[in-house]
């Protein structure tokens, strides 16, 4: 979440989802947590409305009902329930699932793991930790080969100088 908006305790959120219009749905239930998708203690969020706003998503819970309640909420991440959602198709994948996963090369075996995932107005970053350093590879169709969740592993096409 990313800050207050107003003052009767609605969020501007950043959607990191495909499908934001089901997830912040009216009636949706979601979870607080962190950025590896682990569920903090505080219980479920209810959505009473939840509409796009500019590049953000403006959303009303119930359990929020002032600016000063929904400032102690920035910063935390929403989680969905897995159940409750479409299954993903086989070209897609969970942020979350990426943190940790092995990082090969086409031809080349392991070269990292990543480290972190960024939302940037360009498209989702991976932080790949590698022996020399943490380059920032985009996540492109041209730049990824394939992604085998059973293995943890993230195989990258061959491209000079991608992780330098």
């Amino acid at each position: 979440m990313r800050r207050a908006h107003g003052v009767r305790g609605a969020l501007a959120v950043e959607s990191l989802v495909d499908a934001p219009a089901a997830i912040f749905a009216s009636g949706a239930v979601l979870v607080a947590g962190d950025r590896q998708g682990n569920p903090a203690v505080n219980g479920e969020l209810h959505i009473e409305d939840g509409r796009p706003m500019n590049r953000e998503w403006l959303v009303k819970f119930s359990e929020i009902d002032n600016r000063d309640a929904a400032d102690l909420w920035r910063g935390r991440y929403l989680l969905a329930d897995r159940a409750r959602i479409a299954p993903l198709s086989d070209d897609q994948v969970y942020i979350a699932s990426l943190m940790g996963m092995h990082v090969e090369v086409e031809g080349q075996g392991v070269v990292g793991r990543v480290k972190d995932v960024y939302n940037a107005p360009q498209g989702l970053l991976i932080e790949v930790q590698t022996a020399t350093g943490t380059p920032l590879v985009p996540w492109r169709p041209e730049l990824i080969a394939r992604v085998d969740e059973d293995t943890r592993t993230i195989v990258l096409k061959p491209l000079e100088g991608l992780l330098e």
